[in-house]
């Protein structure tokens, strides 16, 4: 049979490998589309299945490097455009596909420049064809041309843990499948390897051999997942959580900054935008939610519960202003300095409310009204370099099941007391949140229009307010957004004749912003989630003290909405999406004097950084016991006693293992003559070692392999080996001078061949060139 030939049919890892790869490949295409990151997304199956073939063939060929990558190229950009263009152009001939194609990457790449957050889907799907074309292939070629076998499962689960990482939905099924395939094609390939090396050594193995490793490697499999499986039940597997949290948090800054690139993806669980509250957003056409439980609150209201503002406005959605970012540690005040931010009025209640987390939500932490003291070490995320909050996390990610307690000041001003703020703003306020570049001139005149016969800021702003929760708004999960990358949304949903006064929180939220910064009211957008249902028995929560209550916040709570600044009073919830009822204030009596300019002399400092009073004194709830309290210790990480009897008894049964074998290898010896005895010894090490003696080698060819992996040992192996010989067939004894050289060239040996057995394992894992 010719080379080329035999190098096709009869390829040394055997096709069978190919069909592992398939499967492994399959399960990233399955947990691509599980995620729903697009909603058709079959065009990966295609894709998958040539770059495997292509890279098969070619890892096959005698072509070298420098051709394989053009054709490689050049086959794979056609195959993923015949691809995605047959699923989301069916209805076009190939050359019609292609231009279609072409037009939406050249107005996705415009908008995403101009704006972010680009609607159009074929580029995504374009980008993740190439991601699959480029594993897939590059997995198949280092098989079958390095034999590498170890990287092609690498590459191949990188790509797997890379879209679990990036979204909520859980993928574990996915993750086992791929463990499954991955391990038996690592068994088959050192099988083969260990096969090859015995012909090299001339070594006869009874057929039964392979297929006994490969039973008992499947054994070994098997047992492997189901253990894994069982681990992720129960604590033991607290410190692998603790390790995926950990890069779970070290990938939310690489997220943050692909925010807008990747927002435009739909998946309704995707870590890149929705429910993230990254630092930027577009103003999007679809809001998507559900039912599922998100956080627990027990407080004594609903709240608002903040977990970033934005600052400055595109035209098409929010940016928070890049800022400094800075620890504080459990129990600190979050401002020692101080902030604007802050209320100097005696019209705030300050309590601790408690949040357990029943969907983890990375890093994010929630907050409501002005936050004093958080009890869990906290990043605060300063916009603009500014002390104001932009956002707070915790340092480690949250995981389902964690709570936490946060002390905060909740605003109880009256609509007196708000109407007497008076607008004596600060400096660094104004410059942050009264910019108006991108409102068009129409949406100022309509501002003006309804807010000309009031008097102050408040009247003003629930002028605004009242307006946009009228009913000549419509509120829509799904709404029409322009398809002009140069309309301003707030216009296009003011204004529209066709398609506008149809929206959603973020529509309303922006317009509410917007009109309120044009009349000089500094104004800023809020995300997070609104106040969600009162429950009397959730299932988080142990008991209900008589003092505070428990709120059910599910996804469908998310929540975008405008917060005005007054002075003395901070930052105030205004509250202008259709669906929602407006925030609730008391009438008042007695405001400050008009034209004050702020609040009254005699008013008494809520908040002061130096002598802020006695938080830790605040009486707790008592209604979420996990959650971290005013006084309590920094969380350690605890072992349950069944989780401890489960670690001693595995402990115990190695230990109880690794007893049995050494007896059962000293009785081996015991009986045997002194030549024999280190000759057995040095023979029982080696072939742990992976050099075991052939069976037709004699002692000294044996030896002489053995010099040559340990050169440095050649006195000591000849030494034994003399000694074997000599105890063998001399037909005398051996004499005490030559066992005591055997002995102590077994000593000198023993480390020797442990550092063998290592280096060989090592690069049975971690090939060389």
């Amino acid at each position: 049979m010719p080379e080329a030939l035999r190098r096709y049919l009869q390829p040394r890892e055997g096709w069978l490998a190919a069909g592992l790869l398939l499967v492994m490949l399959l399960t990233v295409v399955w947990s691509v589309q599980a995620a729903h990151w697009l909603d058709e997304a079959e065009f990966l199956f295609p894709v998958a299945i040539y770059a495997l073939i292509a890279g098969s063939l070619l890892g096959l060929s005698s072509l070298s490097v420098v051709g394989v990558i053009p054709i490689s190229a050049a086959l794979g950009g056609l195959i993923v455009l015949w691809a995605v263009g047959g699923e989301y152009f069916p209805e076009l001939s190939q050359g019609g596909r292609l231009v279609a194609l072409r037009t939406d990457a050249i107005d996705w790449i415009r908008i995403l420049f101009d704006q972010g957050y680009a609607p159009q889907l074929t580029p995504y799907a374009i980008g993740m064809g190439l991601v699959m074309w480029v594993t897939a292939f590059i997995a198949a070629y280092t098989l079958y041309r390095h034999h590498r076998v170890l990287d092609a499962i690498l590459l191949v689960g990188a790509a797997l843990i890379a879209n679990m990482s990036s979204t909520l939905t859980p993928l574990f099924v996915y993750l086992v499948m791929f463990m499954l395939a991955a391990l038996v094609l690592w068994l088959r390939a050192a099988l083969i390897g260990r096969e090859e090396g015995w012909q090299r050594r001339r070594v006869n193995e009874n057929s039964e051999v392979p297929a006994a490793i490969m039973r008992s490697g499947a054994v070994f499999i098997a047992g492997s997942v189901v253990l894994a499986w069982v681990l992720t039940s129960v604590a033991v597997a607290a410190p692998l959580t603790a390790v995926w949290n950990n890069l779970d948090t070290a990938w939310s800054g690489v997220r943050d900054q692909l925010d807008l690139v990747l927002g435009g993806l739909n998946s309704g669980d995707s870590r890149f935008h929705g429910t993230n509250f990254g630092p930027d957003f577009r103003i999007s056409g679809q809001w998507t939610s559900s039912d599922e439980p998100v956080l627990t609150v027990a407080a004594d209201r609903g709240l608002y519960l903040r977990a970033t503002t934005y600052d400055r406005y595109t035209g098409h959605g929010w940016v928070q202003s890049p800022g400094r970012q800075r620890d504080v540690a459990s129990e600190q005040l979050l401002f020692p300095d101080g902030t604007p931010e802050a209320p100097t009025v005696d019209a705030f209640d300050v309590q601790t409310i408690e949040i357990a987390v029943q969907r983890t939500n990375d890093r994010t932490l929630f907050t409501a009204g002005y936050p004093l003291r958080a009890y869990l070490p906290v990043q605060i995320i300063e916009s603009g370099n500014q002390p104001f909050l932009g956002a707070m996390k915790a340092t480690s990610s949250i995981p389902s099941g964690g709570s936490y307690s946060v002390t905060v000041a909740l605003s109880e001003a009256t609509i007196a007391q708000l109407r007497g703020a008076g607008s004596d703003y600060p400096t660094a306020v104004t410059a942050m949140y009264l910019g108006t570049d991108g409102v068009t001139q129409r949406t100022r005149e309509l501002a003006a229009e309804l807010t000309q016969e009031a008097d102050t800021p408040y009247d003003k702003a629930a002028a605004i307010a009242r307006y946009l929760q009228g009913d000549s708004f419509e509120y829509n999960s799904t709404a029409p957004i322009s398809t002009d990358p140069n309309r301003d949304a707030v216009d296009f949903f003011l204004f529209d004749e066709e398609h506008g006064h149809v929206g959603f929180c973020e529509h309303y939220a922006s317009a509410m912003v917007a009109m309120a910064r044009s009349l000089g009211i500094p104004a800023r957008l809020a995300a997070g989630f609104a106040p969600g249902d009162r429950v009397s028995n959730p299932a988080p929560v142990a008991s209900a003290g008589a003092s505070g209550s428990i709120w059910q916040v599910r996804e469908k709570n998310a929540h975008a909405w405008a917060e005005l600044y007054f002075p003395g009073f901070g930052w105030q919830v205004f509250e202008a999406t259709k669906t929602i009822a407006p925030i609730v204030r008391l009438p008042g009596t007695t405001p400050p004097p008009a034209g004050s300019g702020g609040p009254r002399p005699s008013a008494p400092r809520l908040f002061d950084p130096q002598q802020d009073g006695d938080v830790n004194a605040l009486p707790s709830s008592e209604l979420i016991p996990t959650a971290h309290r005013p006084g309590d210790q920094p969380p350690r990480e605890e072992v349950s006693g069944a989780n401890v009897l489960l670690i001693t008894g595995i402990v115990l049964v190695l230990l109880a293992v690794a007893a049995w074998r050494w007896r059962r290898a000293r009785r081996q010896f015991r009986f045997l003559s002194p030549g024999e005895k280190q000759w057995r010894r040095l023979a029982l090490a080696a072939d742990r070692a992976g050099v075991a003696q052939r069976p037709a080698e004699t002692i000294y060819e044996y030896a002489g392999w053995l010099e040559e992996q340990l050169p440095a040992r050649r006195p000591e192996i000849r030494a034994i080996a003399e000694g074997k010989v000599q105890q063998s067939y001399s037909g005398r004894g051996v004499a005490t001078s030559v066992i005591e050289r055997m002995e102590q060239a077994w000593k000198r040996l023993q480390m020797p061949l442990v550092w063998l057995a290592v280096r060989r394992r090592l690069r049975s894992v971690v090939p060389g060139r």
